[in-house]
């Protein structure tokens, strides 16, 4: 076995990881500021779907409030309504 060749070998295969290293932290490096551009706008997407949904919450509440009132003034309103049928003049 000849030392100075494995030795050469060596140093060839440590200069290739390190190549392989340096470029791999450079695309690293051009994919940090846009990951961190990605969550700004993913951030900005997320308030607005959460904008939305709160007013359709929002709504919802309101249409729930305006039905259970009409149900409870239901058996007035149709008393009402059969009481106007019956005296169409009064």
């Amino acid at each position: 076995m000849d030392v100075e060749t494995e030795i050469g070998n060596l140093k060839r295969r440590l200069s290739d990881l390190e190549g392989t290293v340096k470029v791999l932290a450079g695309q690293l490096g051009t994919l940090h500021p846009e990951l961190v551009t990605l969550g700004d706008v993913t951030v900005k997407r997320l308030d607005l779907i959460t904008t939305a949904m709160d007013r359709l919450v929002g709504r919802l509440d309101s249409m729930n409030t305006q039905v259970w009132s009409l149900r409870d003034d239901m058996p007035s309103l149709i008393a009402d309504a059969l009481a106007m049928k019956r005296n169409p003049l009064d």
